[in-house]
């Protein structure tokens, strides 16, 4: 904190005091739109012609430049428009407000006016091509000519990024090869708060697509950036009020999931309008809600224990979004806004289960019911103002994630009955059990009931000034800033799990009718019988408790290791320039970071017996600084060609899992499992080098390679036969300590390349078709403590490959698009990648490669309705893993296909 006093202190008064040695300015400020259809052109190049000053408009299509007195000539230019030049008159201290208005600069492309996804798509080329770093776009029309209903879905388009899915949607976001914990996800600029207790990623299933007007994905930062993003920064923008005009849109949409035979309900409605003679005063409402049916049919196979399990998923999710922006400009110079969000995701799950287990000729039976609910919340207010001889801007945030799982029932049932399978085909198992679906074999197991809360709570403030300045005939900004954020996260859990000596009725005394398929899954080759209704047998409890028994030590084992409360701090400030050249833009600068850090939770100690000994109240703080060098060079070889390079520092924090302070000593097997809350971020050094190219129909095509060194890189170590604890005096002489601890590098490569545009240049009919295609290959070497390490050579060191990491990445679409009619094939490859590490390489989880097959189709009744058809998983492409070898199936899980069918409304009111 003291190094950022003194950062502040020392550079704030220079830059002042630079501020008020400029030259007199002028401020030229304005709105770009579409001659057409008036929508705004966000990413729109404004400069000053003979001269080297220019800016980038806004996702509003406004500008902001400050400029010398007197005449001058002011070009604009977008993808796919006619570059327009205006003569302005500039005067010393005052503001000149300009209303530019583009035509398409190909009149018809096949048909094709620059409109709808066209238009969207030259929106987020031309933002990508005038930003001053490496980043990609997704504007709201391409979001929504994707069959994409949740953000992490809407990125899997992007060139080198994977997603992680569950049950069949996308919810986790990896960037260029590494795992999510290495992503920062933010909304509006700022990061969230993640709702899972046990890390900072953000599941992005929970923010519905529909909310967003565009997602930013930086693959390099820059100074004003928080700096915790070694893979890269995911930024969500909500939508703002646009025009004068009352402007309502949305959509309403059903479906069908295939494996359910049950139907999906969709819905967003928008309301946004400017008021006043001056349209002072912007306001926009959005809300949307989305109803799913889903189902899973599951095989998975341990090797270790020899253990088969068949399992039937059902569940209901929703999704519920509110956001809204309201924004007031006092003046051409002075504006503040406010901006919330709100999501909401619930996921209903019932279970069904059977676990074989030949070697103690065995069957297990369980049934689940879940609820789960997760919710996001972000609150940003704040203000822009442009003085005269520099800007200001500032906001507070507040936002808070929340996951509430109240209630998480399984009911266990047990038969002594042989089995014997083979695994040995790879795609299902022969499996020999008869009579494993008859109810009336199995004996109450037991029955667990679980409450869950999880809370991660930020409070932010920033602030950023802007001072330009000419430098003969360059021009540029030094900007400098501040930020703090407050951080609360806390887990509670309610842990009970009952046995029974005697008198509970056998599985069939609480069956009921099969959910789907007449109990049958995977394509009808297993018959899971009638299954366990979980609320009858919650009655059946309520109304004889003296049946049951409470595992006491068990419960306070589970509720002890698992609870935690911390508070993390960040404290940062940085100083940055921007320095146009003729043809050269550089962007450079410093940022310094500071996190202090407190936990608390308890320790567990079994004793030799077996039996739980003592739950010990811990506490742990650490705190750790980074001073954060980064620089970009953008170079213009053409007026549409732009070569990158950019190397920079950066981090990646630790997961709260890997940082609490709980242990768990347990003296029977000799193994102590405790926290590190003195454990180290991830540092980076990030370098890139892109060369891009963009057509003047509306395309690009891009190639780039990057490279990342990291160190202090985090792995799970064993300290065989260590002293207990580590440091102070034992109270253990020897036990084996598994701590995840830092020590190890690794190193990270890849290659990544895109192509898009319309194929006019083919003949005839084909010149109405168009390519989407991207493709990243990776290469990562991490040096870990080996497994086959023992107290006789403890420092053995292991090559592997990154977890999360996927050699290949790739997306291809092609679609058909005339005035009217849109058709859209679009695949996604995710390549194989090391999911877990394992105790001993054959114990190392891989997910096996995955290719999904969507189309989605539009039809324009006229320019304010559209339909639309959406198909999901056409091939029905299962989830599937491994363990060691591809030839040990551990896991293979189907969804089959899905669709939807809606109708789009875009309607503008004149008053």
């Amino acid at each position: 904190m003291k190094k950022l006093i003194l950062l502040l202190s020392t550079i704030v008064p220079a830059l002042i005091g630079f501020s008020q040695s400029a030259a007199e300015t002028a401020l030229l400020k304005g709105t770009i739109s579409d001659a057409a259809n008036r929508s705004k052109l966000a990413g729109a190049s404004v400069r000053i012609s003979g001269t080297t000053n220019g800016t980038v408009a806004d996702l509003n299509g406004q500008f902001t430049l400050y400029c010398p007195p007197g005449n001058a000539s002011v070009v604009i230019s977008f993808l796919g428009y006619r570059d327009t030049t205006l003569q302005v008159t500039l005067q010393q201290n005052q503001v000149t407000t300009l209303s530019v208005s583009l035509s398409s600069g190909v009149a018809q492309l096949g048909n094709v006016l620059i409109t709808g996804f066209l238009q969207g798509q030259a929106k987020a080329l031309t933002q990508q091509k005038n930003a001053d770093n490496i980043r990609n776009i997704i504007s709201s029309d391409q979001i929504g000519r994707f069959p994409d209903p949740n953000a992490a879905e809407a990125l899997q388009r992007v060139p080198g990024v994977n997603i992680e899915r569950d049950q069949g949607e996308g919810r986790y976001v990896l960037i260029r090869g590494l795992a999510p914990q290495f992503t920062n996800i933010n909304i509006n600029g700022e990061q969230i708060p993640s709702p899972e207790a046990d890390v900072r990623f953000v599941a992005l299933d929970a923010i519905p697509s529909d909310q967003l007007a565009s997602i930013e994905v930086s693959k390099t930062l820059t100074p004003d950036m928080d700096g915790d993003a070694v893979g890269g920064s995911v930024n969500l923008i909500t939508r703002t009020a646009q025009n004068k005009f009352t402007h309502i849109n949305g959509s309403l949409a059903g479906g069908y999931n295939n494996l359910t035979g049950k139907p999906n309900v969709q819905g967003q409605l928008q309301f946004d309008q400017r008021f006043g003679a001056r349209e002072k005063l912007g306001v926009m409402i959005n809300g949307n809600y989305y109803h799913n049916h889903l189902a899973s049919d599951n095989w998975e196979y341990a090797p270790s224990d020899n253990e088969l399990e068949l399992r039937d998923y059902e569940l209901v999710r929703t999704r519920t979004g509110l956001s809204s922006t309201i924004d007031y400009k006092f003046n051409d110079r002075h504006e503040i806004y406010f901006r919330s969000i709100y999501s909401r995701f619930t996921d209903r799950e019932w279970r069904r289960r059977y676990v074989f287990i030949p070697e103690d000729d065995e069957i297990e039976k369980l049934m689940k019911d879940r609820f789960e609910a997760q919710s996001i919340a972000s609150f940003n207010l704040g203000g822009k103002h442009n003085f005269r001889k520099f800007y200001l801007n500032y906001e507070g945030q507040y936002s808070q994630g929340r996951q509430n799982t109240p209630y998480d029932h399984e009911v266990g049932f047990i038969a002594g009955m042989p089995s014997s399978f083979d695994v040995t085909g790879g795609k299902y198992p022969v499996l020999n059990a008869a009579g494993f679906n008859d109810n009336s074999n199995y004996e109450f197991d037991e029955v667990a009931y679980g409450h869950t809360l999880a809370k991660d709570r930020n409070i932010t403030a920033k602030f950023e000034i802007g001072i330009p300045y000419k430098t003969g005939r360059s021009s540029g900004t030094i900007k400098f800033g501040g930020k703090t954020r407050f951080k609360k996260k806390s887990y509670t859990i309610n842990s009970e799990a009952y046995g029974s000596d005697g008198g509970v009725p056998e599985a069939n005394g609480f069956d009921e009718d099969p959910i789907k398929d007449n109990g049958t899954i995977l394509g009808g080759r297993f018959n899971m019988g009638r299954p366990v209704n979980v609320a009858s047998f919650n009655r059946f409890f309520n109304q004889n408790p003296g049946l049951f028994e409470l595992d006491v030590e068990s419960k306070s084992i589970d509720e002890a290791l698992e609870s935690f409360q911390a508070e993390e701090n960040v404290y940062a400030a940085f100083l940055m320039a921007r320095h146009q050249l003729k043809k050269v833009l550089l962007v450079g600068g410093l940022r310094y970071e500071r996190t202090n850090v407190k936990y608390n939770s308890k320790d567990v100690v079994i004793d030799p017996a077996g039996d739980l000994q003592e739950i010990i109240p811990v506490s742990g703080s650490s705190n750790y600084d980074f001073l954060l060098p980064q620089v970009q060079a953008r170079f213009e070889l053409g007026k549409m060609t732009n070569l990158r390079a950019s190397a920079a520092y950066s981090y990646a924090r630790p997961n709260f899992s890997e940082i609490i302070p709980a242990q768990e000593i347990n003296r029977e097997d000799e193994v102590a499992t405790i926290g590190n809350a003195n454990l180290k971020p991830t540092k980076s050094l990030n370098l890139d080098l892109m060369l891009e190219h963009y057509f003047g129909n509306v395309g690009i095509v891009s190639a780039g390679i990057f490279h990342k060194k990291l160190d202090d890189f985090i792995y799970r170590r064993v300290l065989f036969n260590s002293p207990y604890p580590l440091t102070g005096t034992p109270i253990i002489p020897a036990i084996d300590v598994i701590q995840a601890q830092n020590g190890n590098d690794a190193n990270l490569t890849g290659v990544e390349l895109a192509f898009q545009r319309k194929l006019d240049f083919l003949p005839g009919f084909l010149n109405k078709f168009s390519l989407y295609t991207n493709y990243t290959y990776t290469h990562s070497k991490a040096n870990l403590q080996s497994r086959t390490a023992d107290p006789s050579k403890p420092n053995e060191i292991k090559s592997l490959r990154l977890p999360g990491q996927a050699t290949h990445v790739g997306n291809i679409a092609l679609a058909f698009e005339s005035k009217k009619l849109l058709v859209r094939l679009a695949a996604n490859f995710n390549g194989e990648y090391l999911s877990e590490i394992g105790g001993e390489p054959a114990e190392d989880l891989y997910v096996k490669s995955r290719m999904q097959l969507d189309l989605s189709a539009s039809y324009v009744i006229n320019p304010r309705f559209r339909l639309f058809a959406e198909g999901l998983n056409l091939t029905n492409q299962p989830f599937e893993s491994y363990m060691g070898s591809k030839n040990v199936i551990s896991q293979r899980e189907f969804y089959s296909w899905w669709m939807r069918f809606g109708l789009k409304f875009d309607l503008h009111a004149k008053k």
